[in-house]
């Protein structure tokens, strides 16, 4: 016996699979506290630099992105192969809502992509059967 370590993808991936679910609790939890500093429409945010909407709108996104990313972190915790597709999904629509909200606070914006980033790399490459659509 050559010793204990497995070759098996879903072992040998499951750090980062629980980084990203780690990740989406966190990213979860930020978008719930953006999503109702918005709507109480702090002076942190720069809202007359929006691309669109104001800032009760994205408020109410921000909270719903939250809710669904705690919900997806709780599924990838649980082993769910549907909470990486609904993972890589969330993470992705995220991004792109960041992109969309970065004038009104870029730095965070910016981080908050980082992170969506970051959960997409563990889901895609160490997610469970080595990876999104692999046999």
């Amino acid at each position: 016996m050559e010793g204990t370590r497995s070759t098996d993808p879903r072992v040998a991936g499951a750090g980062w699979v629980t980084f990203a679910a780690t990740l989406f609790i966190i990213l979860g939890s930020f978008n719930l506290i953006d999503g109702i500093v918005a709507i109480a429409k702090d002076d942190h945010f720069f809202a007359d630099e929006l691309f669109f909407g104001d800032l009760t709108l994205w408020g109410l996104i921000l909270i719903a992105f939250g809710a669904l990313q705690l919900y997806t972190g709780w599924a990838l915790f649980s082993g769910s192969e549907s909470g990486v597709f609904f993972g890589l999904v969330f993470a992705s629509l995220n991004l792109i809502a960041q992109l969309f909200f970065l004038p009104a606070y870029p730095v965070w914006s910016v981080l908050i992509m980082v992170m969506d980033v970051l959960v997409i790399y563990g889901l895609t490459v160490h997610g469970p059967r080595g990876g999104v659509g692999a046999h």
